[in-house]
């Protein structure tokens, strides 16, 4: 009998020893397993893109409720900016306005529209598009044509160059497009910071941007593309600063001129800049103010390659950045 209960007793022990060494094995495997899916999920969080752009959520919102529940189809587009961002994003629209300025290769064969302040109405209605893409500038005008044809349209924000990034994340949000749109607003936040960088610690200019051709020109504030660039290079725009003017264009008159003072004018014409430039220094002689100026004295008058701030342009960014910066600080 004794010997009986021994031999209970050492199979007993050793299954009991077999069960520890289970479970002990499994609560390894299981805590190798949380180890790795900690690991897994740290590496995947390291990867995945920074955000390159702080969203205003309330506006996105609005802007995005323009286009309902789904994606349209067949967009038309009535503005070069949004077109670029559409070709940045992989999307093919159906048509786009008819520009002198170049649009993406990509879209070199499309149907043309006409231009964004006057489209061929009979021609975008042909097309059937599900949507017309504008700019928020001109909702006005682009609705008086645009509705008596019952054609649905969306406007979004496309002067500034936050705006112009404002609306690159909207359209990714809606085309299903966000990677694509958050590559290319990493790499350009790091291009804008590296322009940035460049001005930091130099004197700060005051800058008066004015628009037009030779026979008529606009004073620009901040929240136009050409002044968005320069407010983030650090100048102080006299429009907004000086003059305190809350409106996006006011008339130039030369009293504001040199009452303002700027150190530095910079000038985006139509047509031959060169001659614009001579026009605008003539004017300024005559009314016997430009010896009492900066940025004459500083010869500090200059134009703006009209390829690069003529319409904003969120892919010529960085080149915008670089021009400004040789104009600001040389």
């Amino acid at each position: 009998m004794n010997a009986q209960f021994r031999k209970w007793g050492l199979l007993t022990g050793a299954l009991l020893l077999a069960l520890a060494v289970g479970c002990s094995s499994k609560e390894k495997t299981a805590e190798a397993g949380q180890e790795t899916t900690t690991q897994v999920a740290t590496e995947e969080k390291a990867a995945a893109p920074a955000s390159a752009y702080t969203v205003d959520e309330t506006k996105a919102s609005e802007l995005q409720a323009q286009f309902g529940d789904s994606a349209p189809n067949k967009v038309v587009v009535a503005s070069v900016a949004i077109s670029e961002i559409l070709n940045e994003l992989g999307v093919m629209p159906v048509g786009v306005p008819t520009s002198t300025l170049e649009l993406p290769a990509a879209f070199k064969d499309l149907p043309r529209i006409g231009s964004a302040l006057k489209p061929d109405v009979e021609q975008v209605t042909k097309l059937q598009p599900d949507v017309i893409l504008g700019p928020e500038s001109i909702k006005t005008s682009l609705d008086k044509q645009f509705k008596p044809a019952n054609l649905n349209t969306a406007y979004l924000p496309a002067d500034s160059l936050e705006e112009l990034k404002l609306t690159t994340v909207v359209l990714s949000r809606i085309f299903k497009k966000e990677d694509q749109a958050n590559a290319f607003l990493v790499k350009l936040a790091e291009q804008e910071k590296s322009s940035v960088e460049q001005a930091s610690g130099k004197t700060q200019p005051k800058i008066m941007i004015l628009f037009g051709s030779a026979e008529s020109f606009m004073m620009m504030n901040e929240n136009t593309f050409a002044g968005s660039i320069a407010k983030k290079l650090g100048a102080s725009n006299v429009v907004s600063d000086v003059l305190k003017s809350e409106e996006t264009y006011i008339s130039l008159n030369m009293e504001n001129v040199v009452a303002a003072n700027p150190d530095v004018i910079l000038l985006v014409a139509h047509g031959d800049a060169n001659t614009a430039v001579k026009k605008f220094e003539e004017d300024v002689k005559k009314n016997g103010a430009w010896d009492k100026l900066n940025a004459f004295k500083n010869d500090k008058v200059k134009a703006l390659d009209y390829n690069l701030f003529g319409v904003a342009s969120v892919v010529k960014a960085s080149d915008a950045y670089q021009q400004m910066l040789s104009i600001l600080y040389s």
